[in-house]
């Protein structure tokens, strides 16, 4: 419950509870010292009263207890007229003994003729005491109110630097660099951590510094053997008149590779940088083509899995982005539904500005859909969990929706929804 509290509050919290424990025992020892001495004070005076009264000449039976209003002694016959609270009373003093509204100071003898008992009328000094312990009561609140203000007062002043870090921190946009926060004045607790934390931004910045070079030189160099390889592709092309039909197939196949890792290389310098710019020029991407393509290139893995392929294509989609990127997500969805199916069906549909791919394989647990597209996370033995991570994050960078449902031995279901597009 406390840990819930705010820093604010865990700070007020505990100044208050510090002040009222000890402003509390402070009064309850004061007040247990005062009852002390009073008891002892009175016992004593009674006491000695009684023990005069016995020894004067006379005895008890020349004691005129008429000429003192607040003292009564009462010994033989005088005894029937005594308060009954004092009946039970051993032999002794006893202090604050109540009857109806009154307190009395009571001593208690034992003589031969029979028990000797004077009292002494407390009242006012009681009623002296409840006054004072009310007093007490009233302080210790006044100062759990004191204390309340000053803890909030306390809690302004101590936080308030760290209140400013966080407003300065909480102001930082992703693609800030070169931010740092240690030049506030924050004082010299908060300071330190502020200094910390540009420690780490610094680090920070170097980080993405090295990752945006590695993506930049990465793109380059990998495009440059591509080049290459698509060039002699072409030339191979250009003589494969004579050349057998599958050798052909081979030259596309290769060809098809090739656009796909320059796809490859689009989408990371895209999800790497904001500000990326595509790799290759690209047109508006025809959905159905992209489609084709994908059913064309997994031929042979449909064969070899007994998979029946179904496509219900209800007209054509035109989106902004370059097949290249378009192909790259749906190739992920669609080896997928190929990887966990075997002697089953896929249906790819295609109505309006949705595409769904749903296969009737070994589908997925439902305590596991929630993890299926963080990344690392795979279903196979050996996946690497990053494909589904990849078209998440291609469909959050372009504002597409993409959903998944899934049951365990009957299949999964994924739909993504282009949005706005041209049909």
């Amino acid at each position: 419950m406390i840990a819930q509290l705010s820093l604010r509050a865990r700070v007020m919290l505990a100044i208050v509870l510090l002040v009222t424990v000890i402003s509390t025992l402070f009064v309850g020892v004061i007040w247990e010292i005062k009852v002390r001495l009073e008891a002892v004070a009175f016992s004593h005076m009674v006491s000695d009263q009684l023990t005069l009264i016995m020894q004067s000449p006379g005895g008890p039976a020349q004691f005129d207890d008429s000429l003192l209003s607040d003292w009564h002694l009462y010994y033989g016959a005088r005894l029937v007229d005594m308060p009954d609270a004092f009946v039970a009373l051993a032999e002794g003093s006893h202090h604050s003994v109540r009857v109806n509204d009154r307190y009395f100071q009571v001593e208690v003898r034992r003589a031969a003729t029979g028990p000797v008992v004077l009292s002494q009328d407390i009242t006012e000094w009681e009623l002296q005491e409840h006054w004072l312990l009310q007093l007490l009561a009233a302080g210790v609140l006044l100062v759990l109110l004191v204390a309340t203000f000053a803890g909030y007062r306390a809690s302004l002043a101590v936080l308030s630097p760290l209140q400013a870090l966080t407003q300065q921190l909480s102001a930082i946009r992703p693609d800030q660099r070169g931010v740092r926060v240690a030049s506030g004045s924050y004082g010299s607790e908060v300071s330190r951590i502020a200094r910390a934390f540009d420690q780490y931004l610094e680090r920070l910045d170097r980080f993405v510094e090295r990752e945006k070079y590695f993506a930049v030189a990465a793109s380059h160099e990998l495009r440059t053997p591509l080049s290459v390889v698509m060039g002699a592709v072409e030339v191979l092309e250009s003589q494969s008149a004579t050349q057998p039909v599958s050798f052909q197939r081979t030259l596309q196949r290769i060809a098809r590779a090739c656009h796909e890792m320059l796809g490859f290389i689009e989408v990371s310098l895209l999800l790497s940088r904001e500000d990326a710019r595509p790799v290759q020029s690209s047109q508006r991407a025809q959905l159905t083509r992209v489609i084709s393509r994908l059913v064309e290139d997994h031929d042979a893995q449909l064969k070899a899995r007994s998979i029946v392929l179904h496509q219900q294509l209800d007209g054509d989609l035109l989106l902004d982005q370059s097949e290249s990127i378009v192909q790259m997500a749906l190739s992920n969805l669609f080896r997928n539904a190929i990887e966990h199916t075997i002697n089953g069906t896929i249906i790819i549909r295609l109505h309006g500005t949705c595409l769904s791919i749903e296969d009737t394989g070994e589908g997925i647990a439902a305590d596991k859909l929630e993890q299926v597209f963080e990344r690392n996370y795979s279903t196979k033995e050996h996946g690497t969990g990053m494909g589904l991570d990849l078209v998440r994050r291609l469909c959050d960078r372009f504002q597409w929706t993409i959903s998944l449902s899934s049951t365990a031995g009957l299949g999964t279901r994924v739909k993504i929804d282009f949005g706005r597009q041209s049909s």
